[in-house]
């Protein structure tokens, strides 16, 4: 396995994350010129309860991401009123390493479970083979694209990959939300 195998793999990844971007911020830019956000509106009423939304979004990245965060950086632009963006960013970014540390440490501790087995056989069997054929640079990967964050930490985890390391790659993680987060904010500017 080359270095090209492994850019390749991050490139495609990527791409994807590009693509999925792109589609979301179209959806965004069409959706908020023809909805209005009235104060008194139901959508307003949960856009500003931030404990829900942030509740929701942990659950989602523990839950191996069902939600994608772009879709919380436009609810903090758009349906929160009176919220800071940057600090609705900040705070998304350090659930989401958090939900990774927590994911690692379900696979570090937890891997003989029923639980850890049956995630295992079902989602993380194929990340196992790109795990073992890229190492660390999946960690890499999953921190800046689509690859599935929390599934890759619990893999990463139960194959007892040294904390240090683990914290120091995952902080890439960082780095995809500020891109993505100043996108979403130059599209709402549209």
């Amino acid at each position: 396995m080359g270095i090209d195998e492994k850019y390749r793999f991050l490139l495609l990844n990527l791409a994807k994350g590009v693509a999925w971007l792109v589609l979301l911020l179209v959806l965004f830019v069409v959706v908020k010129d023809k909805l209005s956000f009235q104060s008194d509106s139901g959508l307003m009423q949960y856009g500003n309860n931030p404990w829900l939304v942030f509740g929701i979004y942990t659950l989602s990245e523990i839950i191996v991401g069902i939600i994608p965060p772009e879709v919380f950086m436009m609810w903090s632009l758009e349906l929160a009123e009176y919220r800071n963006y940057v600090v609705d960013v900040t705070f998304l970014a350090v659930i989401s390493y958090a939900a990774g540390v927590i994911a690692y440490l379900f696979g570090r501790y937890f891997n003989s479970t029923v639980i850890y087995r049956y995630s295992r056989k079902k989602y993380l069997r194929k990340y196992e083979a790109y795990f073992n054929r890229f190492g660390a640079f999946l960690l890499i990967v999953a921190a800046v694209t689509p690859v599935p964050y929390a599934a890759i930490c619990a893999l990463v985890g139960a194959a007892r990959f040294p904390v240090r390391k683990f914290l120091y790659f995952t902080l890439f993680r960082f780095a995809r939300f500020g891109v993505y987060a100043y996108l979403v904010w130059k599209a709402s500017t549209l």
